[in-house]
């Protein structure tokens, strides 16, 4: 119940910092034995790895994908990867046989086109934007070319 209310606390109260010591405050989560536990919902399968068999241009969108640039490790779990990730997106295992190729250009683009209340931050767009630092102004998150190498890896994970 308490990992349900953390997340909750993270949707809501993320910009003003409160998430942290909500969730320091209900810490039986984090105390209890994590070994019984049930798998979180959006929680998949690990695949063996294959960045052995991935494109230079897929590895390098891997390493967008997982790089302060990216931040996608915030919210989601990356297949093949062992450092912290967050659970409040979905898990990007079988990603590309969810959706389409354009069904993910658009998602990473600017997920607020399907959904404008979206915790996801639109990667290559500007429009609507608010109280963005000047030296950032009209300045995507992600360059084309890096925008290209995510998709490319997205695209892989199958």
């Amino acid at each position: 119940m308490s990992d349900f209310l953390c997340k909750w606390a993270n949707l809501f109260v993320v910009g003003l910092g409160l998430r942290l010591m909500f969730c320091m405050i209900v810490p039986q989560a984090h105390a209890q034995d994590q070994s019984h536990a049930p798998a979180k919902f959006n929680e998949q399968p690990k695949t063996p790895s294959t960045s052995k068999e991935l494109t230079k241009v897929a590895r390098a969108g891997k390493a967008v994908v997982v790089s302060r640039e990216g931040q996608c490790t915030l919210c989601h779990q990356i297949p093949d990867y062992s450092g912290a990730m967050g659970d409040l997106g979905p898990a990007l295992s079988g990603v590309a046989s969810r959706l389409s190729s354009e069904a993910l250009e658009l998602r990473v683009k600017d997920s607020r086109r399907l959904n404008p209340y979206t915790i996801m931050p639109p990667y290559f767009s500007t429009e609507g934007l608010n109280q963005v630092d000047p030296k950032f102004k009209g300045q995507t998150l992600l360059s084309e070319t890096q925008l290209h190498q995510v998709l490319t890896y997205l695209s892989t994970l199958r």
